[in-house]
Protein backbone atom coordinates (compact mmCIF):
# COMPACT_ATOMS: atom_id res chain seq x y z
CA UNK A 1 0.00 0.00 0.00
CA UNK A 2 1.38 3.42 -0.78
CA UNK A 3 1.78 5.62 1.91
CA UNK A 4 -0.91 7.82 3.05
CA UNK A 5 0.47 11.06 1.65
CA UNK A 6 -0.40 9.72 -1.45
CA UNK A 7 -3.74 9.52 -1.30
CA UNK A 8 -5.62 12.38 -3.24
CA UNK A 9 -2.60 14.55 -3.59
CA UNK A 10 -3.42 17.94 -5.23
CA UNK A 11 -2.85 17.05 -8.53
CA UNK A 12 -5.66 14.75 -8.40
CA UNK A 13 -7.65 16.81 -6.48
CA UNK A 14 -7.76 19.85 -8.98
CA UNK A 15 -8.22 17.40 -12.11
CA UNK A 16 -11.08 16.29 -10.44
CA UNK A 17 -12.51 19.68 -9.58
CA UNK A 18 -12.12 20.38 -13.44
CA UNK A 19 -13.74 17.61 -14.28
CA UNK A 20 -16.42 17.76 -11.84
CA UNK A 21 -16.52 21.57 -13.11
CA UNK A 22 -17.38 20.81 -16.55
CA UNK A 23 -19.84 18.34 -16.02
CA UNK A 24 -21.92 20.09 -13.43
CA UNK A 25 -21.98 23.16 -16.05
CA UNK A 26 -23.36 20.94 -18.49
CA UNK A 27 -26.23 20.05 -16.70
CA UNK A 28 -26.71 23.76 -15.37
CA UNK A 29 -26.90 24.81 -19.00
CA UNK A 30 -28.76 21.87 -20.20
CA UNK A 31 -26.23 20.79 -22.14
CA UNK A 32 -26.00 24.67 -23.82
CA UNK A 33 -29.92 24.74 -24.59
CA UNK A 34 -30.03 27.35 -21.54
CA UNK A 35 -27.23 29.44 -22.57
CA UNK A 36 -29.51 31.90 -24.44
CA UNK A 37 -32.14 31.95 -22.13
CA UNK A 38 -32.81 35.91 -20.82
CA UNK A 39 -32.42 36.11 -16.65
CA UNK A 40 -35.55 35.46 -14.71
CA UNK A 41 -36.20 38.68 -12.49
CA UNK A 42 -35.74 36.76 -9.78
CA UNK A 43 -32.28 35.69 -10.20
CA UNK A 44 -31.63 39.61 -9.60
CA UNK A 45 -33.11 39.95 -6.35
CA UNK A 46 -29.70 39.58 -4.36
CA UNK A 47 -28.11 42.08 -7.14
CA UNK A 48 -31.24 44.21 -5.99
CA UNK A 49 -30.66 43.52 -2.21
CA UNK A 50 -26.87 44.71 -2.22
CA UNK A 51 -27.80 47.61 -3.97
CA UNK A 52 -30.18 48.68 -1.23
CA UNK A 53 -27.80 47.55 1.61
CA UNK A 54 -24.74 50.15 0.19
CA UNK A 55 -27.23 52.72 0.19
CA UNK A 56 -28.12 51.70 4.32
CA UNK A 57 -31.63 50.34 3.22
CA UNK A 58 -33.10 46.54 3.99
CA UNK A 59 -35.61 46.02 1.24
CA UNK A 60 -35.25 45.03 -2.32
CA UNK A 61 -36.89 45.95 -5.73
CA UNK A 62 -40.63 45.01 -5.54
CA UNK A 63 -40.85 44.05 -9.27
CA UNK A 64 -37.89 42.54 -8.84
CA UNK A 65 -38.72 39.95 -5.81
CA UNK A 66 -42.78 39.92 -6.79
CA UNK A 67 -44.60 38.03 -4.92
CA UNK A 68 -41.41 36.43 -3.00
CA UNK A 69 -41.36 39.53 -1.43
CA UNK A 70 -42.73 40.76 2.42
CA UNK A 71 -44.65 44.28 2.24
CA UNK A 72 -43.68 45.95 5.96
CA UNK A 73 -43.72 49.29 6.86
CA UNK A 74 -43.86 50.55 2.98
CA UNK A 75 -41.28 48.52 1.87
CA UNK A 76 -40.44 45.57 -0.02
CA UNK A 77 -38.37 42.55 1.95
CA UNK A 78 -36.82 39.79 1.04
CA UNK A 79 -36.06 37.03 3.76
CA UNK A 80 -33.09 36.03 2.30
CA UNK A 81 -29.77 35.99 4.03
CA UNK A 82 -27.52 38.86 2.80
CA UNK A 83 -24.66 36.81 2.27
CA UNK A 84 -25.51 36.00 -1.53
CA UNK A 85 -25.93 39.35 -2.03
CA UNK A 86 -21.86 40.10 -0.47
CA UNK A 87 -21.08 37.62 -3.18
CA UNK A 88 -22.11 40.41 -5.86
CA UNK A 89 -19.70 43.08 -4.45
CA UNK A 90 -17.14 42.68 -7.73
CA UNK A 91 -20.13 43.12 -10.00
CA UNK A 92 -19.93 46.89 -9.17
CA UNK A 93 -17.25 47.31 -11.14
CA UNK A 94 -19.80 47.25 -14.29
CA UNK A 95 -21.89 50.19 -15.57
CA UNK A 96 -25.15 47.84 -15.73
CA UNK A 97 -24.40 45.49 -12.73
CA UNK A 98 -27.76 45.44 -11.18
CA UNK A 99 -28.54 43.36 -14.50
CA UNK A 100 -25.59 41.00 -14.62
CA UNK A 101 -27.40 37.49 -13.47
CA UNK A 102 -24.68 34.93 -11.72
CA UNK A 103 -27.26 32.93 -9.94
CA UNK A 104 -25.89 29.70 -12.01
CA UNK A 105 -22.21 30.84 -11.64
CA UNK A 106 -22.80 31.15 -7.95
CA UNK A 107 -24.28 27.93 -7.71
CA UNK A 108 -21.49 26.29 -9.52
CA UNK A 109 -19.28 27.82 -7.50
CA UNK A 110 -21.01 26.71 -4.27
CA UNK A 111 -20.94 23.01 -5.31
CA UNK A 112 -17.02 22.67 -6.19
CA UNK A 113 -16.41 24.74 -2.92
CA UNK A 114 -18.19 22.36 -0.92
CA UNK A 115 -17.05 19.47 -3.13
CA UNK A 116 -12.93 20.42 -2.97
CA UNK A 117 -13.50 20.68 1.31
CA UNK A 118 -15.19 17.10 1.53
CA UNK A 119 -12.19 15.59 -0.83
CA UNK A 120 -9.76 17.54 1.53
CA UNK A 121 -11.49 16.38 4.64
CA UNK A 122 -11.16 12.78 2.69
CA UNK A 123 -7.52 13.37 2.31
CA UNK A 124 -6.75 14.32 6.00
CA UNK A 125 -8.64 11.15 7.05
CA UNK A 126 -6.48 9.11 4.96
CA UNK A 127 -3.01 10.81 6.24
CA UNK A 128 -3.60 9.62 9.19
CA UNK A 129 -4.85 6.70 8.64
CA UNK A 130 -2.70 4.43 6.43
CA UNK A 131 -5.13 0.84 6.43
CA UNK A 132 -8.04 2.27 5.49
CA UNK A 133 -8.43 0.41 1.82
CA UNK A 134 -7.90 2.42 -1.36
CA UNK A 135 -10.71 1.02 -3.13
CA UNK A 136 -12.66 2.49 -0.18
CA UNK A 137 -11.14 5.58 -0.58
CA UNK A 138 -11.98 5.49 -4.59
CA UNK A 139 -16.00 5.08 -3.80
CA UNK A 140 -16.22 7.70 -1.10
CA UNK A 141 -14.85 10.33 -3.96
CA UNK A 142 -17.11 8.47 -6.57
CA UNK A 143 -19.99 9.05 -4.00
CA UNK A 144 -18.71 12.56 -3.60
CA UNK A 145 -18.52 13.96 -7.61
CA UNK A 146 -21.01 11.83 -8.79
CA UNK A 147 -24.20 11.82 -6.21
CA UNK A 148 -25.96 13.05 -3.36
CA UNK A 149 -25.22 17.32 -2.88
CA UNK A 150 -22.93 18.01 -5.62
CA UNK A 151 -24.99 16.34 -8.10
CA UNK A 152 -28.64 16.08 -6.91
CA UNK A 153 -29.33 19.88 -7.31
CA UNK A 154 -28.22 21.52 -10.52
CA UNK A 155 -30.63 23.71 -11.24
CA UNK A 156 -29.79 27.10 -10.91
CA UNK A 157 -32.13 29.31 -8.98
CA UNK A 158 -32.25 31.98 -6.04
CA UNK A 159 -33.68 28.86 -3.84
CA UNK A 160 -30.97 26.68 -4.79
CA UNK A 161 -28.26 29.49 -4.44
CA UNK A 162 -29.37 29.99 -0.90
CA UNK A 163 -29.61 26.12 -0.01
CA UNK A 164 -26.13 25.13 -1.53
CA UNK A 165 -24.12 27.90 0.22
CA UNK A 166 -25.65 26.81 3.22
CA UNK A 167 -24.02 23.32 2.58
CA UNK A 168 -20.83 24.71 1.59
CA UNK A 169 -20.45 26.19 5.69
CA UNK A 170 -21.94 22.72 6.23
CA UNK A 171 -19.00 21.11 4.88
CA UNK A 172 -16.49 23.40 6.10
CA UNK A 173 -17.73 23.14 9.32
CA UNK A 174 -17.66 19.26 8.89
CA UNK A 175 -14.26 19.35 8.08
CA UNK A 176 -12.70 21.35 10.51
CA UNK A 177 -14.59 19.08 12.87
CA UNK A 178 -13.31 16.29 11.57
CA UNK A 179 -9.67 18.11 11.70
CA UNK A 180 -9.66 18.50 15.53
CA UNK A 181 -11.10 15.00 15.70
CA UNK A 182 -7.99 13.43 14.22
CA UNK A 183 -5.45 15.62 15.61
CA UNK A 184 -7.42 14.26 19.24
CA UNK A 185 -7.35 18.03 20.21
CA UNK A 186 -9.71 20.99 19.52
CA UNK A 187 -7.63 24.19 19.60
CA UNK A 188 -8.29 27.35 18.90
CA UNK A 189 -8.19 27.62 15.54
CA UNK A 190 -10.08 24.63 14.98
CA UNK A 191 -12.69 26.35 16.90
CA UNK A 192 -12.28 29.72 15.26
CA UNK A 193 -13.26 28.00 11.88
CA UNK A 194 -16.01 26.22 13.13
CA UNK A 195 -17.48 29.22 14.35
CA UNK A 196 -16.70 31.28 11.18
CA UNK A 197 -18.31 28.52 9.07
CA UNK A 198 -21.32 28.80 12.07
CA UNK A 199 -21.33 32.93 11.57
CA UNK A 200 -21.55 32.73 7.88
CA UNK A 201 -24.60 30.34 7.34
CA UNK A 202 -26.45 32.30 10.02
CA UNK A 203 -26.10 34.82 7.57
CA UNK A 204 -27.22 32.48 4.32
CA UNK A 205 -29.61 29.64 5.73
CA UNK A 206 -30.61 30.00 9.06
CA UNK A 207 -31.73 26.15 9.28
CA UNK A 208 -28.43 25.13 8.83
CA UNK A 209 -27.17 27.87 11.15
CA UNK A 210 -29.05 26.34 13.93
CA UNK A 211 -27.59 23.02 13.37
CA UNK A 212 -23.66 24.65 13.45
CA UNK A 213 -24.46 26.88 16.63
CA UNK A 214 -25.90 23.57 17.87
CA UNK A 215 -22.88 21.78 17.53
CA UNK A 216 -20.08 24.35 18.51
CA UNK A 217 -22.00 25.17 21.60
CA UNK A 218 -22.11 21.86 22.86
CA UNK A 219 -18.68 20.84 21.53
CA UNK A 220 -17.14 24.38 23.40
CA UNK A 221 -19.05 23.38 26.61
CA UNK A 222 -17.33 19.64 26.71
CA UNK A 223 -13.84 21.65 25.91
CA UNK A 224 -14.09 23.95 28.76
CA UNK A 225 -15.39 20.62 30.97
CA UNK A 226 -12.33 19.07 29.85
CA UNK A 227 -10.07 22.10 30.63
CA UNK A 228 -11.48 22.69 34.06
CA UNK A 229 -11.17 18.43 35.14
CA UNK A 230 -7.27 18.87 34.00
CA UNK A 231 -7.01 22.33 36.06
CA UNK A 232 -6.07 24.31 32.93
CA UNK A 233 -8.77 26.39 31.97
CA UNK A 234 -8.93 26.75 28.21
CA UNK A 235 -10.15 30.39 28.37
CA UNK A 236 -7.74 31.70 25.63
CA UNK A 237 -8.60 28.87 23.26
CA UNK A 238 -12.65 29.84 23.61
CA UNK A 239 -12.37 33.31 23.67
CA UNK A 240 -12.15 33.58 19.75
CA UNK A 241 -14.57 31.15 18.48
CA UNK A 242 -17.43 32.59 21.01
CA UNK A 243 -16.08 35.68 19.80
CA UNK A 244 -16.89 34.93 16.30
CA UNK A 245 -20.21 33.43 17.08
CA UNK A 246 -22.14 36.53 19.10
CA UNK A 247 -20.41 38.80 15.88
CA UNK A 248 -22.33 37.69 14.12
CA UNK A 249 -25.15 36.87 16.02
CA UNK A 250 -25.38 40.34 16.55
CA UNK A 251 -24.80 40.93 12.99
CA UNK A 252 -27.61 39.06 11.97
CA UNK A 253 -29.97 40.80 14.71
CA UNK A 254 -29.32 44.07 13.18
CA UNK A 255 -30.36 42.75 10.39
CA UNK A 256 -33.56 41.22 11.63
CA UNK A 257 -34.12 44.83 13.25
CA UNK A 258 -34.05 46.49 10.71
CA UNK A 259 -35.99 44.32 8.43
CA UNK A 260 -38.61 43.21 11.33
CA UNK A 261 -37.93 45.62 14.56
CA UNK A 262 -37.54 42.35 16.35
CA UNK A 263 -33.87 40.98 16.13
CA UNK A 264 -34.93 37.28 16.71
CA UNK A 265 -37.32 37.51 13.74
CA UNK A 266 -36.03 35.68 10.59
CA UNK A 267 -39.34 36.10 8.39
CA UNK A 268 -42.88 37.05 9.36
CA UNK A 269 -45.55 35.56 6.85
CA UNK A 270 -48.48 37.72 8.21
CA UNK A 271 -46.41 40.22 5.37
CA UNK A 272 -45.63 37.38 2.64
CA UNK A 273 -47.24 38.81 -0.77
CA UNK A 274 -47.86 35.06 -1.73
CA UNK A 275 -50.75 35.14 0.75
CA UNK A 276 -52.85 36.75 -1.36
CA UNK A 277 -52.77 33.53 -3.80
CA UNK A 278 -53.14 31.20 -0.54
CA UNK A 279 -55.26 32.41 1.87
CA UNK A 280 -54.86 29.12 3.84
CA UNK A 281 -51.76 29.72 4.93
CA UNK A 282 -51.42 32.08 7.78
CA UNK A 283 -55.00 30.27 9.33
CA UNK A 284 -52.68 27.10 9.53
CA UNK A 285 -49.50 28.98 10.80
CA UNK A 286 -51.78 30.18 13.06
CA UNK A 287 -53.03 26.49 14.00
CA UNK A 288 -50.11 24.19 13.66
CA UNK A 289 -46.72 26.83 13.67
CA UNK A 290 -43.87 26.65 11.16
CA UNK A 291 -42.51 23.44 12.65
CA UNK A 292 -44.74 21.34 14.47
CA UNK A 293 -43.53 17.57 15.32
CA UNK A 294 -46.92 16.14 13.98
CA UNK A 295 -45.53 16.52 10.57
CA UNK A 296 -42.68 14.39 11.72
CA UNK A 297 -44.29 11.08 9.86
CA UNK A 298 -45.11 12.60 6.59
CA UNK A 299 -41.60 14.21 6.44
CA UNK A 300 -39.81 11.06 7.11
CA UNK A 301 -42.44 9.77 4.11
CA UNK A 302 -41.56 12.54 2.14
CA UNK A 303 -37.37 12.35 2.61
CA UNK A 304 -37.16 8.62 2.73
CA UNK A 305 -40.21 6.91 1.41
CA UNK A 306 -41.55 9.21 -1.01
CA UNK A 307 -45.13 7.61 -1.16
CA UNK A 308 -46.88 10.54 -0.55
CA UNK A 309 -47.44 11.16 -4.74
CA UNK A 310 -49.69 8.21 -5.44
CA UNK A 311 -52.78 8.66 -6.20
CA UNK A 312 -56.67 7.09 -5.38
CA UNK A 313 -59.18 5.89 -7.40
CA UNK A 314 -60.55 9.43 -7.57
CA UNK A 315 -57.39 10.67 -8.78
CA UNK A 316 -56.56 12.42 -5.73
CA UNK A 317 -53.29 12.08 -3.80
CA UNK A 318 -53.97 9.43 -1.35
CA UNK A 319 -52.03 11.51 1.86
CA UNK A 320 -53.37 15.16 0.65
CA UNK A 321 -55.71 15.33 3.25
CA UNK A 322 -52.67 15.45 5.80
CA UNK A 323 -50.72 17.34 3.83
CA UNK A 324 -53.20 19.95 3.21
CA UNK A 325 -53.97 20.08 6.89
CA UNK A 326 -50.61 20.38 8.24
CA UNK A 327 -48.38 21.87 5.45
CA UNK A 328 -48.11 24.93 3.10
CA UNK A 329 -46.28 23.18 0.21
CA UNK A 330 -45.28 19.68 -0.66
CA UNK A 331 -43.11 20.06 -3.63
CA UNK A 332 -41.95 18.26 -6.65
CA UNK A 333 -40.28 15.25 -7.07
CA UNK A 334 -40.04 12.58 -5.29
CA UNK A 335 -37.53 11.54 -4.24
CA UNK A 336 -35.17 9.38 -1.39
CA UNK A 337 -32.14 9.24 0.55
CA UNK A 338 -32.27 5.57 0.23
CA UNK A 339 -31.87 6.14 -3.22
CA UNK A 340 -29.58 9.10 -3.97
CA UNK A 341 -26.97 8.42 -0.77
CA UNK A 342 -26.89 4.81 -0.61
CA UNK A 343 -23.20 4.62 0.14
CA UNK A 344 -23.63 7.74 2.82
CA UNK A 345 -26.49 6.28 4.80
CA UNK A 346 -24.71 2.70 5.43
CA UNK A 347 -21.22 4.80 6.24
CA UNK A 348 -22.94 7.29 8.43
CA UNK A 349 -24.70 4.20 10.11
CA UNK A 350 -21.20 2.70 10.86
CA UNK A 351 -20.34 6.17 12.84
CA UNK A 352 -23.76 6.55 14.47
CA UNK A 353 -22.60 2.69 16.11
CA UNK A 354 -19.24 3.71 16.76
CA UNK A 355 -20.56 6.45 18.86
CA UNK A 356 -21.91 4.61 21.25
CA UNK A 357 -19.32 1.43 21.13
CA UNK A 358 -17.64 1.68 23.86
CA UNK A 359 -14.63 -0.28 23.07
CA UNK A 360 -13.83 1.99 20.01
CA UNK A 361 -13.23 5.15 20.90
CA UNK A 362 -12.04 7.03 24.32
CA UNK A 363 -14.73 7.91 26.39
CA UNK A 364 -13.76 12.11 26.15
CA UNK A 365 -13.14 11.58 22.19
CA UNK A 366 -16.79 9.49 22.00
CA UNK A 367 -18.49 12.75 23.91
CA UNK A 368 -17.06 15.07 21.51
CA UNK A 369 -18.01 13.13 18.61
CA UNK A 370 -21.58 12.72 19.86
CA UNK A 371 -21.95 16.55 20.70
CA UNK A 372 -21.13 17.81 17.19
CA UNK A 373 -23.48 15.18 15.92
CA UNK A 374 -26.43 15.64 18.35
CA UNK A 375 -26.12 19.37 17.24
CA UNK A 376 -25.84 18.83 13.42
CA UNK A 377 -29.12 16.24 13.85
CA UNK A 378 -31.26 20.01 14.65
CA UNK A 379 -31.62 20.91 10.89
CA UNK A 380 -32.73 17.40 10.00
CA UNK A 381 -35.31 17.82 12.51
CA UNK A 382 -36.55 21.19 11.15
CA UNK A 383 -37.31 19.99 7.99
CA UNK A 384 -38.94 16.88 9.63
CA UNK A 385 -41.11 19.49 11.29
CA UNK A 386 -41.68 22.47 8.64
CA UNK A 387 -44.82 23.98 7.25
CA UNK A 388 -43.07 23.59 3.84
CA UNK A 389 -40.99 20.17 2.57
CA UNK A 390 -39.19 20.73 -1.02
CA UNK A 391 -36.50 18.79 -2.95
CA UNK A 392 -33.59 21.85 -1.49
CA UNK A 393 -34.64 21.19 1.58
CA UNK A 394 -32.69 17.57 1.76
CA UNK A 395 -29.37 20.08 2.11
CA UNK A 396 -30.13 20.27 5.57
CA UNK A 397 -29.80 16.97 6.25
CA UNK A 398 -26.45 16.87 4.54
CA UNK A 399 -23.80 18.53 7.40
CA UNK A 400 -25.33 15.27 10.10
CA UNK A 401 -25.01 12.80 7.49
CA UNK A 402 -21.65 13.21 6.39
CA UNK A 403 -20.06 14.15 9.31
CA UNK A 404 -21.26 10.36 10.67
CA UNK A 405 -19.93 8.77 7.18
CA UNK A 406 -16.50 10.57 7.88
CA UNK A 407 -16.39 9.48 11.43
CA UNK A 408 -17.48 5.92 9.73
CA UNK A 409 -14.91 6.13 7.16
CA UNK A 410 -12.77 6.49 10.63
CA UNK A 411 -13.84 3.13 12.44
CA UNK A 412 -13.69 1.30 9.44
CA UNK A 413 -9.55 2.19 9.44
CA UNK A 414 -7.98 -1.18 10.34
CA UNK A 415 -11.14 -3.72 9.92
CA UNK A 416 -11.34 -6.50 7.74
CA UNK A 417 -13.35 -5.20 4.82
CA UNK A 418 -11.25 -6.19 2.20
CA UNK A 419 -12.91 -9.19 1.28
CA UNK A 420 -14.82 -9.14 -2.33
CA UNK A 421 -18.40 -9.20 -0.85
CA UNK A 422 -17.38 -5.44 1.26
CA UNK A 423 -16.25 -4.03 -2.52
CA UNK A 424 -19.24 -5.40 -4.95
CA UNK A 425 -21.84 -4.10 -1.84
CA UNK A 426 -19.76 -0.86 -1.58
CA UNK A 427 -19.59 -0.39 -5.29
CA UNK A 428 -23.16 -1.33 -5.54
CA UNK A 429 -24.26 1.56 -3.29
CA UNK A 430 -22.55 3.89 -5.10
CA UNK A 431 -24.08 2.55 -8.92
CA UNK A 432 -27.11 3.26 -6.44
CA UNK A 433 -26.75 6.50 -5.24
CA UNK A 434 -24.94 8.06 -8.97
CA UNK A 435 -28.11 6.67 -10.74
CA UNK A 436 -30.66 8.19 -8.23
CA UNK A 437 -28.94 11.29 -7.90
CA UNK A 438 -29.15 11.79 -11.49
CA UNK A 439 -33.00 10.71 -12.04
CA UNK A 440 -33.85 12.88 -9.06
CA UNK A 441 -31.62 16.16 -10.44
CA UNK A 442 -33.35 15.73 -13.44
CA UNK A 443 -37.10 15.37 -11.87
CA UNK A 444 -36.16 18.06 -10.19
CA UNK A 445 -34.60 20.15 -13.24
CA UNK A 446 -37.86 19.68 -15.00
CA UNK A 447 -40.79 20.25 -12.07
CA UNK A 448 -42.35 23.27 -11.17
CA UNK A 449 -41.96 25.18 -8.04
CA UNK A 450 -44.49 25.04 -5.34
CA UNK A 451 -47.74 23.20 -4.04
CA UNK A 452 -47.61 19.72 -6.13
CA UNK A 453 -51.12 18.90 -5.95
CA UNK A 454 -51.56 21.86 -8.56
CA UNK A 455 -49.77 19.48 -10.69
CA UNK A 456 -50.96 15.92 -10.46
CA UNK A 457 -54.43 15.93 -11.15
CA UNK A 458 -53.26 13.85 -13.85
CA UNK A 459 -51.08 12.00 -12.35
CA UNK A 460 -47.45 12.20 -12.09
CA UNK A 461 -46.37 10.28 -15.49
CA UNK A 462 -48.48 12.51 -17.25
CA UNK A 463 -46.97 15.62 -15.79
CA UNK A 464 -43.07 14.86 -16.29
CA UNK A 465 -44.46 13.58 -19.93
CA UNK A 466 -45.99 16.98 -20.59
CA UNK A 467 -42.78 18.50 -19.17
CA UNK A 468 -40.66 17.03 -20.89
Amino acid sequence: MKTPATVLPDRHIVAILIFAALYYLLFLMDFGHGFQQPPKQLDLVFNSMLDHLVRGRFGVDPAIVGLEGFTRNGQVIAYWGVFPALLRIPLMVFDRWLEIDVTLWSCLAAILVALFVKLWTVRIICADNADIPRWLVAAVVVMFVFSGAQMGYLRASVFQEVCLWGGVFGSVFVAAAMRGIIARQFGGGVLAVMALAAGLSLLTRVSIAVGLYAGIGLLLAVVAIRSLRNGRPAWRTLVLPIAILVMFILICGFINLQRWDNPLTFADYNFYKFNVQFPDRLPRTRIYGLFNLERIPFGLMYFFVPAWFLQNGAGQLVFAATHIRLMDVVELPPSSFLLTDALLLLLAAVGARALVDRSTIRTFDRIERAMIALGLLAPPLLMLTAISMTYRYRIDFYPFFEFLAFVGVLALAGKRIDSPAWRRSVWALVVVGVIGSHVSMALYRMADFGPAQNYLQRGIVRYYGDQV
